[in-house]
């Protein structure tokens, strides 16, 4: 199973990938879109800045900088490693959305006031309404 979504192909193009995977559906691209080894490293970090004990506002600031670090970091390993072309267009777009929709409430205990719970919910179902949209599909 290849870790970026598997684009449409034309008909007149064999329907499946280089590896024999056909086309990702709506529910593979919202898995797909998320950058879970980015989001992976960010959570381990995030536990050792949390055993740090800071204090509340130094909290806020250490976390809010560690989402904005991992946020090009999540950018830089979509641009390096995707496939070129319609699929790495469109994980550029989700990838980074994702994983501020995941780091944010990830990271709601450290932000404590900057947390706000309803911005979290809509950033998740604007990710989830952007993987069912945007499907890549290689030209004609």
């Amino acid at each position: 199973m290849s870790r970026w979504v598997v684009p449409e192909r034309p008909t007149t193009v064999k329907a499946t990938d280089q590896n024999g995977e056909p086309p990702d559906g709506p529910l593979s691209r919202v898995v797909k879109y998320v950058p879970t080894e980015v989001v992976a490293a960010f959570t381990l970090l995030f536990t050792a800045l949390v055993s740090l004990g800071v204090t509340a506002d130094q909290a806020k600031l250490a976390a809010s900088g560690l989402i904005a670090v991992f946020f090009v970091v999540t950018i830089l390993h979509v641009a390096r490693d995707a496939p070129k072309g319609v699929v790495r267009q469109a994980h550029l777009v989700v990838s980074p959305l994702s994983f501020l929709a995941w780091a944010y409430p990830i990271s709601s205990a450290m932000l404590g006031g900057w947390f706000v719970p309803l911005a979290s919910f809509f950033a998740q179902a604007i990710v989830i309404a952007l993987a069912l949209v945007i499907k890549p599909s290689e030209a004609k």
